[in-house]
């Protein structure tokens, strides 16, 4: 595909010379398909397609179920819509399609911000599973399309480390990694956003689960909200840090690792000696030296010392594409403070 109008000028889907056409957009769609019924055999909830991992550049698509979230950022899919719509009906059953397109990366393609519903009527109560944890979704008014199902590997092993814990969730979006921790035996769980919104969907989702008795969701600025419960003298078995991505060019990696390092310093000092701290992120500049530097720093900073006990990174509905090293984007250490 061409755009002579964007800074990606050319973005391969075939090294054929073919049409891409409906028909090679239902191969890509059923391979890509396969992919995940062979990683994710007992679930029905994943991201179908990413981008050029997939061969199909420009083009994401998460499957809620019979409810499909799109999101298009190239021009070539951008044209293709309504065929990416009919391939999605022909392949699925389908309830509801929708565009989640106000995002940045169009604005280089030259492409306007948008979002519809492009077919059918979503379900107001959508509920999804992930790892066997149901979480209510809302594909039109959430972040992104709606969840995060990078993080599902993440999210399992959290599960895993919260038994008889008390567990603080920074950055906790709707709660997923907040309900996972409660589920697996938290015996008390702080989880805190900006968000209020997203905080209502997180107690929506507690409740849907049966553990809102251990999970108290908070809204405020994680930064402020830290230091506050540093100063009362609040102490946490398990901290687990899912920011957002503080690093989105090369130009804001100075400053962006600061961010990194401060939230960092916070859960920290907020840790038990001995316990655990879960440190992630979702930005593709961050390498995985770069994190370690970060949680090295702020250790240090604290006179503190770490064993890593674990690495993570996203599920295999996000393959990386080696080519193309942008494609692994997320990065997560689970380190064991001394």
């Amino acid at each position: 595909m061409f755009n002579p109008d964007s800074l990606i000028r050319v973005r391969l889907y075939s090294f054929r010379d073919e049409d891409l056409d409906e028909e090679l957009l239902i191969q890509r769609l059923t391979a890509a398909h396969r992919r995940r019924q062979q990683k994710l055999p007992q679930e029905q909830d994943f991201r179908l397609v990413f981008g050029e991992s997939d061969f199909l550049p420009g083009l994401v698509i998460d499957k809620y179920g019979d409810h499909f979230a799109v999101q298009v950022y190239a021009a070539g899919f951008d044209r293709r819509i309504e065929m990416v719509v009919s391939a999605l009906c022909r392949l699925f059953p389908v309830k509801a399609i929708y565009e989640k397109d106000d995002i940045k990366l169009r604005e280089p393609e030259g492409l306007e911000r948008r979002e519809r519903l492009l077919y059918g009527q979503p379900d107001p109560d959508l509920i999804i599973s992930e790892n066997g944890v149901r979480f209510y979704v809302d594909i039109a008014g959430g972040q992104k399309t709606g969840y995060f199902f990078d993080h599902r590997l993440t999210r399992r092993k959290v599960r895993r480390l919260a038994r008889n814990r008390r567990v603080l969730d920074v950055f906790c979006y709707t709660g997923s990694f907040a309900i996972n921790a409660a589920l697996g035996g938290a015996t008390e769980v702080i989880a805190v956003d900006i968000s209020s919104e997203a905080c209502r969907w997180a107690e929506r989702n507690a409740r849907l689960n049966g553990v809102e008795g251990r999970c108290r969701f908070v809204t405020a600025d994680a930064f402020e909200y830290l230091q506050e419960l540093l100063a009362c003298g609040e102490r946490f078995d398990l901290v687990n840090l899912d920011p957002p991505a503080f690093i989105k060019s090369q130009k804001q990696k100075p400053s962006g690792i600061k961010g990194y390092e401060k939230i960092n310093r916070l859960a920290l000092a907020l840790l038990k000696p001995g316990w655990i701290l879960v440190s992630s992120s979702c930005s593709h500049y961050l390498f995985w030296q770069d994190l370690l530097d970060v949680v090295s720093n702020a250790a240090a900073e604290l006179n503190r010392q770490f064993v890593i006990l674990d690495r993570s990174t996203q599920g295999p509905d996000h393959p990386v594409l080696p080519q193309m090293p942008e494609s692994e984007y997320l990065r997560c250490l689970i380190v064991q403070v001394n």
